[in-house]
C-alpha cells in the first residue's frame, strides 16, 4: 500500500513538473504544423501549375479556331488551326511533341480540340497531392456561317 502511494506521488510530481515546462512545446508545435504547411504549399503550387496548363491548352484551342477562320478550304483551315494552336502552346513553354491537335470541319462549324499529355511536365513535378488528371483536353468551336 505504501509503495503504491509513493508511486502515485512520484507520478503526480512528474506530471506537474512537465505540465509547467515550456521548452519542448515549440518543437512539438513545429512538428505538427510543418507537414500541414508543406502539403498546403505543394498543393497550391501543383494545382496552380495544372490550372496554368489547362488555361494554355484552352487558349491554344481558341487561337487555332480564331486563326482558322481566315482559311478558304477545309484543308487550309485545318492546317492553319493546327499551326496556330501549336505556336500558342510554344509560347507557354510546352513541349509541342506532347500536344495533339484535332480539327473538325463540317462546313458550318469548325471545332478545334487540343490534348496535352502533362505527365512529365515540370510544373506538376511535386507529387504530394493527387492531380485531377495528367491528360488535359480542351475544345472550342466556331460557326462558319456567312463564309
Amino acid at each position: 500500500m505504501e509503495t503504491s502511494r509513493r508511486l502515485a506521488h512520484r507520478l503526480f510530481t512528474c506530471i506537474a513538473r512537465f505540465s509547467n515546462a515550456k521548452r519542448g512545446t515549440v518543437l512539438i508545435e513545429f512538428a505538427f504544423a510543418v507537414p500541414i504547411f508543406l502539403t498546403l504549399m505543394c498543393g497550391t503550387v501543383t494545382y496552380g501549375g495544372w490550372m496554368a496548363l489547362s488555361h494554355a491548352v484552352q487558349q491554344s484551342a481558341n487561337e487555332g479556331a480564331r486563326a482558322a477562320l481566315g482559311g478558304i478550304t477545309p484543308d487550309e483551315r485545318a492546317s492553319i488551326a493546327r499551326s496556330q494552336a501549336l505556336m500558342t502552346m510554344r509560347t507557354y513553354n510546352v513541349d509541342p511533341n506532347r500536344v495533339l491537335v484535332a480539327v473538325g470541319d463540317d462546313g458550318t462549324t469548325l471545332s478545334v480540340s487540343v490534348t496535352y499529355d502533362a505527365a512529365r511536365d515540370p510544373r506538376l513535378a511535386l507529387k504530394m497531392v493527387p492531380l485531377p488528371t495528367t491528360t488535359i483536353e480542351r475544345r472550342t468551336a466556331v460557326v462558319l456561317a456567312g463564309l
